[in-house]
């Protein structure tokens, strides 16, 4: 066994062609940003519905959706990384989506007393983080610009009063991830007819 020594270049060069291969094999399809922009929309909505109506007490019980729809997402995902090997595209994106709704769940569960008016501008924060690094990750000029929408969405929602600010995320994700789930799904679609 011989071992070659590469120049600096050389290895940036090859770590460069990895993930641009990567890159390339990374497939998706958008499935998974219609199923959250669906379900943060419902959530939202039905909160925004038991504010309306004075429902102070349980106003939050529509967000109940989020553990199963984070559940539902792993075991998609599993079965998704069963059926191919992940790159490291996958990975990435993987870990970075697990993190943040791992703290957007503690955020909207265990500190949202502290938070208060502020817990949806901040959620609206961490879901544009994920959206615009996946965006930039993927190549994917509609994440990205979804990511800033969601951002620049966020810093305005700490203006909302707070009966009206689930009324702005449902909108929020029905913008920035509905509509750019449909999108992938298409690019998808079309990628794999042609």
């Amino acid at each position: 066994m011989t071992s070659q020594s590469f120049t600096p270049k050389q290895s940036l060069e090859i770590i460069s062609q990895v993930i641009s291969e990567a890159r390339h094999r990374f497939d998706e399809n958008g499935f998974i940003y219609i199923f959250w922009g669906i379900l943060i929309a419902l959530a939202s909505f039905g909160q925004f519905f038991l504010l309306q109506n004075g429902r102070y007490d349980i106003h939050w019980y529509p967000y109940l959706l989020m553990p199963l729809g984070a559940v539902f997402t792993m075991v998609y995902y599993i079965r998704k990384k069963s059926h191919r090997k992940m790159n490291i595209i996958d990975r990435i994106i993987a870990v970075l989506w697990n993190t943040l709704s791992f703290y957007m769940l503690i955020l909207g569960f265990v500190f949202a007393g502290h938070l208060k008016e502020n817990l949806l501008p901040v959620i609206l924060i961490l879901l544009s983080v994920g959206s615009i690094v996946s965006g930039v990750t993927i190549k994917s000029k509609i994440l990205l610009f979804a990511g800033i929408f969601i951002g620049l969405t966020a810093l305005f929602t700490f203006y909302v009063d707070l009966l009206y600010q689930p009324l702005v995320a449902g909108i929020t994700a029905i913008v920035a991830l509905l509509v750019p789930g449909f999108f992938m799904m298409h690019q998808h679609k079309q990628r794999n007819h042609v």
